[in-house]
């Protein structure tokens, strides 16, 4: 699903309080965690898989934080740590 530079740039832009809250992380899980953040905020619930953020979403967040998008694939969004993201959010 293509998202419009309007909709990332109000919805999936980074404040600076959420890059602080981030950069605190381990490095690994910054980008899992920027898009439960971003996703919740969006839609009211938080997602279970990395396929319900928007893969346009997904792309700008990871340039944002300097990370590679490769960083999701390793994020647990139901895990232990994901949850405790959720809590955390």
């Amino acid at each position: 699903m293509r998202v419009s530079l309007e909709v990332l740039t109000g919805a999936w832009s980074l404040s600076f309080a959420d890059i602080d809250f981030l950069k605190v992380k381990a490095a690994g899980s910054r980008l899992g965690l920027a898009v439960q953040l971003k996703f919740f905020a969006a839609n009211g619930y938080f997602t279970t898989a990395a396929a319900e953020a928007p893969d346009d979403a997904v792309s700008y967040l990871a340039e944002q934080l300097g990370v590679s998008k490769a960083d999701l694939c390793r994020y647990d969004f139901s895990g232990r740590s994901g949850r405790r993201h959720c809590a955390e959010i």
